[in-house]
């Protein structure tokens, strides 16, 4: 059965999302892209996540009377983590709320490593002497004077003493790492732009930002298109190996793709796309190996070695990104095996390797990663999820889009919470967990994962759930989550073979997490946080996760924190400082690449893992 919607506005992006009322202020920004900083784990004790309701404001709870006066509950100040949303609302999210400050770099005063704006592109707009008899030295050298050192290919050797004279000694140098990279006409500092981007295997996503100030301009989504080859990392590298062609098709559709999300970007923003002189990429190793068409083949076989394991700096030109032809590209380094860029960015934005006690990062997606730091310690892995968590492989699976059930409560009866406030047309990850860990505390799905039949369930099942549990045409047992409503006829129903699915997502990142922990010697309550990393992560309930073991059921809600996109994130970290790339290649070679497939107890690992937790 469905459930009242409410539509919730955040100022000053602008963003609005329809959720299931009840939803806490908290869930609704991770619906709406935003991160919301709660260093407590949402328990409403650190006073972090302070958000202003201008429109549809609610009583304040006991949490928001002890960290608000008076004055600030009456202007509609609230605990985003314990506000729940119950009506239509409008809020205004500060910067000081965001994780990371939205992991926008905005005050280019400060020199605390990733804080400060200091990205590899730079403008100086010069006025220049004119050579004389008595002051002849060479043209680059005279710029050399005004700029500071600088390198040149020969392509700009060619063209700029020609410049320098057609523009009477005055213009603006774009310089890239040192580089010159162009000469051009008036005054253009005020136009340098750069381009983030997450390549994952799923999903991408770009970010446009002004590289003067670090503000971000627009934010655009696109399905990788290498899912048509295959929707993990493992079949793109067999079908790049397949046939002659096989790699540059894979590097071509991944290109055009990003070539409009760019062309979105520049468009929207009223950008000229010469003025966009870097892009920086993000991915897991697979998918960085593809988008600079490097064969992947070794990563499909022992000993699984990539590449390349620094950051690559190449030409927009070589790779084929369509900012200024003489711009660059910056590719994350990786650490090894499948554990890469995407980990490298996610590490570099949460600082992990500075928190106190230990810490654990876990990156929930087609090829989740995990990472252990304790002390100087750093380990990491990869697991293969597999893509059951962004819908794929469920029966009545689908993305995270308009129509996707994205929130699932089991009490008396399933209630729905579905993306766009509309007639349901499948489940979405954050939906299937909720869903499987419903099933298992009303005892309909065993810790072993399986969907009892009709006559098995418990004798004190509500009545309106039992009569969801049925037998399909082939007498498999499914368990009813909505009937097909309008235009879609079909029947939403989870299948054992669903739960199969989740059980092998649950079971790889469970035993991964399981490993680091034996080789550092800790439990899981040693752990003083747990990251949660990716765009999906966002809207994982902390709960249903652990029910299902995707988080370590024997962490503390508090210590479980959201990091959202961290690749992105990451991605425009490097942008916009040079001192990130060099923490970034610090810590990629710091980390200790720990084989998950090699390792003598994985396996076991894996079987014991298959096994959903006790409830509590």
């Amino acid at each position: 059965m469905s459930t009242s919607h409410c539509r919730v506005t955040f100022q000053p992006t602008g963003r609005a999302v329809s959720v299931l009322s009840g939803t806490t202020i908290l869930e609704a920004a991770a619906r709406a892209g935003l991160v919301i900083d709660t260093p407590c784990g949402g328990a409403g004790t650190c006073g972090k996540c302070r958000v202003r309701i201008t429109q549809g404001v609610s009583d304040p709870g006991e949490a928001d009377r002890t960290v608000f006066n008076e004055q600030e509950l009456e202007n509609g100040w609230r605990l985003a983590c314990r506000s729940p949303v119950l009506k239509n609302m409008v809020l205004e999210v500060p910067p000081s709320s965001l994780f990371g400050g939205g992991h926008q770099i905005v005050d280019s005063g400060t020199d605390n490593g990733p804080g400060t704006l200091d990205p590899a592109v730079r403008k100086i707009h010069v006025e220049l002497p004119a050579p004389t008899l008595e002051d002849d030295i060479p043209d680059l050298l005279r710029l050399e004077r005004a700029i500071g050192s600088f390198s040149v290919d020969l392509d700009r050797l060619r063209r700029v003493p020609k410049q320098l004279r057609a523009q009477a000694f005055q213009g603006t140098a774009v310089l890239s790492d040192h580089r010159l990279v162009d000469f051009e006409k008036g005054d253009t500092q005020a136009r340098c732009f750069g381009v983030a981007c997450d390549i994952g295997t799923t999903t991408m996503v770009a970010s446009l930002l002004d590289l003067c100030n670090g503000q971000e301009l627009g934010v655009v989504s696109r399905m990788n298109p290498q899912v048509v080859f295959g929707d993990d990392v493992v079949s793109r590298i067999h079908h790049a190996a397949s046939c002659r062609h096989c790699l540059d098709e894979l590097r071509n559709a991944v290109i055009t793709e990003v070539a409009e999300m760019i062309k979105t970007l520049c468009a929207d923003a009223g950008v000229q796309s010469r003025h966009v002189y870097e892009a920086v990429f993000a991915g897991n190793t697979t998918m960085q190996h593809l988008l600079c068409g490097v064969d992947p083949t070794p990563l499909g076989e022992l000993p699984f070695a990539p590449a390349y394991g620094r950051g690559l700096l190449l030409s927009s030109k070589d790779v084929g990104v369509p900012i200024n032809p003489r711009g660059m590209v910056y590719v994350f380094p990786v650490i090894g095996g499948f554990v890469g860029g995407d980990t490298i960015a996610g590490m570099l934005v949460s600082e992990m390797d500075a928190c106190s006690g230990p810490t654990l990062m876990v990156d929930v997606g087609t090829n989740g990663e995990i990472v252990l730091a304790n002390g100087e310690e750093l380990l990491a892995a990869s697991a293969a999820a597999g893509p059951a968590f962004e819908g794929a492989r469920i029966s009545c699976g689908m993305r995270a889009t308009r129509g996707a059930i994205e929130k699932v409560l089991l009490n008396d009866d399933v209630h729905l919470g579905v993306i766009g406030d509309t007639a349901p047309i499948g489940v979405c990850g954050s939906g299937i967990i909720d869903l499987v860990a419903g099933l298992l505390d009303r005892g309909i799905v065993s810790p072993e994962g399986r969907l009892l039949p009709p006559d098995e369930l418990p004798d004190d099942l509500a009545p309106a759930l039992a009569a969801r549990v049925f037998l399909d045409k082939k007498g498999d047992t499914a368990f009813m989550l909505a009937q097909g409503e309008g235009m879609n006829q079909r029947t939403l129903a989870l299948t054992q073979r669903d739960i199969r699915e989740v059980q092998l997502g649950c079971g790889a990142i469970r035993a991964a997490i399981n490993i680091l922990l034996q080789k550092a010697g800790l439990d899981a309550s040693d752990l003083s946080t747990v990251l949660i990393a990716g765009g999906f992560g966002s809207f994982i309930r902390r709960d249903k996760a652990q029910r299902l073991g995707l988080i370590p059921p024997g962490v503390d809600h508090r210590r479980i924190h959201y990091v959202g996109n961290a690749s992105l994130a990451g991605a425009r970290w490097a942008l916009l400082s040079v001192e990130a790339r060099r923490r970034a290649e610090e810590l990629a070679r710091r980390t200790h690449h720990v084989e998950l497939s090699i390792d003598c107890d994985f396996q076991m690992a894996f079987a014991e893992a298959m096994i959903f937790p006790e409830g509590s």
